[in-house]
């Protein structure tokens, strides 16, 4: 069996499926042809496509795999034994107990990993090892030198389990498990192995007869005779079985909602070759914890490709767990594309993120990325700044990017940031500095949109600095300055100018010192006025950081 396949580039959808098929090719080193906005490749490439399919997804997530952090601890196993568990000590009984109750029982006991030792024939023998495993505790009577030889026997059961999970069958199976539940899942479901009723055990076997086989035979099959067109290749299909149900908040049931098609007679339906295509958008995507990015370039494969590799390679190499990670990744890229020599003209980007199960759709500006590429400093302060509403904790570096991302100025976010430093001193993991930067971001953003364009660009720290010096004038009385804050925010957020300038010019009074001419910059228009009005108050307001916050803020995200 021989012959060429050629897809070209289409929807953002199908396209990431694209990058993905391209993804495991290039990881399984088969040849694939990039064009100009098409992915060619002989059918050949397909022989065992199951199994380079399990092997991208397993090599390039390995070490955010439940399985990984199994394994992981045999390091600190071999530590211990060879010191003769010299430096064994409470932390180290506490690290232990929690790897045996977060770790090793909870994950072994879970639903997938049962079914997956039922698979290989050892599920009573695991079970075994697992019940053997109980967290340690120094008695009354007793040192934490007395329950080193039981230290020494629950190693041992560990060491048994981690060797096992070690062989190359094991892991196969096990990891697969991994990957269908924390990343094929988030793209598509309800179908071959996601399907809760399959009666194939062997995920490699169930994706081969589900998706490869059908597309092998579709290829060459005399399609002649074929009355229906495949709804994203055109080609010639026989039946209209094959619908897009399965995927993720795009497919549905075309039996059981017939409304969502045109006078309920459905026309949506692909052919093998293009749903193996659709199969591979998990590996198109670039995951991280409960979100997902994907950048679509429609005029080129190779920077759709190029584009993506970027993003993946740096959410892979944080070693971070904010969930910020996919638009730090995708601010990386954007970097990297002005400062490449072989950089191609900026075009409007989309940006597909995958958030809460549900898909988000933003389109980057040329305008948009030359702002976020010139405030690449102002951005990077911001990354482990946050602040808590109730219990939920929102991250600054994400809100500003979605405003960005829509078009949207941060004079919300600066008055929110201001207002909470004043009234919820404890919630703000922030200080002065990134306030600071929200404000110049902003302020280029609007110059950006066109206004503020007689307005110097050194208003933001000179309303700042005048902010200061007039705290600094009032001295010791600084118990006013909360109410006169408060009074100035009030001003800002209903656009008062004339309530601004009279408390302002009564404070300046209060010290004897004349009003100094950046205030004057509020006169000219509603942009100035904000802008030098959140500067000035962010100077007055009292300047003590809760740097323990800042500590404290990266545990709460």
């Amino acid at each position: 069996m021989s012959g060429k396949i050629r897809f070209y580039l289409d929807d953002w959808l199908f396209n990431s499926g694209l990058v993905g098929f391209y993804n495991i090719l290039k990881k399984s080193e088969d040849s694939v042809v990039v064009g100009k906005d098409y992915l060619e490749f002989e059918i050949e490439v397909l022989e065992n496509f199951e199994e380079k399919y399990f092997n991208y997804f397993i090599s390039t997530y390995e070490k955010n795999l439940t399985w990984y952090k199994i394994i992981s601890f045999e390091n600190t196993i071999k530590y211990y034994e060879e010191k003769q568990f010299e430096g064994f000590d409470d932390k180290a009984l506490k690290t232990l107990n929690k790897y045996i109750s977060d770790v090793a029982k909870k994950f072994i006991k879970s639903n997938s990993y049962l079914a997956a030792f039922e698979f290989l024939g050892t599920k009573e023998e695991m079970l075994s090892l697992e019940k053997q495993l109980t967290p340690l505790k120094v008695k009354k009577n007793q040192d934490l030198k007395d329950i080193i030889p039981d230290v020494r026997n629950t190693f041992d059961v560990l060491k048994e389990i981690i060797n096992y999970l070690n062989r190359r069958d094991v892991k196969k199976y096990v990891a697969a498990k991994n990957v269908i539940y924390s990343i094929i899942n988030k793209a598509w479901n309800g179908i071959c192995f996601l399907n809760p009723q399959t009666k194939e055990k062997d995920m490699y076997k169930d994706y081969k007869e589900y998706f490869v086989k059908p597309a092998m035979d579709y290829f060459n099959e005399d399609k002649s005779k074929y009355k229906y067109d495949c709804f994203t290749c055109d080609e010639k299909i026989k039946d209209m079985t094959n619908d897009l149900g399965f995927l993720n908040a795009i497919g549905f049931d075309v039996k059981r909602k017939a409304s969502h098609v045109w006078n309920f007679n459905n026309d949506i339906s692909v052919c093998p070759l293009c749903k193996l295509i659709y199969s591979c958008v998990p590996a198109g995507f670039s995951y991280a914890i409960d979100s997902g990015i994907y950048v679509n370039d429609n005029f080129s494969m190779s920077n759709a490709i190029g584009i993506n590799s970027k993003i993946k390679t740096e959410v892979l190499e944080t070693t971070d767990t904010n969930r910020s990670l996919t638009y730090r990744a995708l601010v990386e890229s954007i970097k990297e594309q002005f400062t490449e020599s072989t950089k191609y003209e900026l075009a409007d980007v989309q940006v597909v993120r995958y958030v809460n199960e549900k898909y988000r759709f933003n389109i980057l500006t040329k305008n948009i990325l030359e702002l976020i590429y010139k405030c690449k400093t102002e951005l990077n302060n911001l990354i482990s700044s946050g602040y808590k509403e109730i219990n939920t904790y929102f991250n600054i570096y994400d809100i500003v990017l979605d405003s960005l991302f829509n078009s949207q100025n941060l004079y919300l976010l600066m008055h929110k940031m201001l207002l909470y430093k004043l009234t919820d001193y404890n919630n703000c993991y922030f200080y002065g500095k990134q306030i600071n930067s929200v404000m110049k971001i902003n302020y280029n953003f609007m110059r950006r949109l066109g206004y503020m364009e007689k307005v110097k660009n050194y208003i933001v720290d000179k309303g700042r600095d005048e902010g200061k010096n007039l705290r600094l004038g009032y001295g010791k009385n600084t118990d006013k300055l909360s109410g006169i804050s408060y009074r100035l925010l009030n001003a800002l957020k209903v656009n008062d100018v004339d309530m601004f300038m009279d408390t302002v010019l009564n404070c300046y009074l209060y010290v004897k010192k004349s009003v100094p001419p950046i205030l004057l910059e509020v006169l000219k228009d509603e942009d100035a006025f904000k802008t030098v009005g959140y500067a000035f108050t962010s100077g007055l307001i009292e300047g003590q950081d809760n740097i323990k916050n800042m500590e404290v803020g990266k545990d709460d995200k």
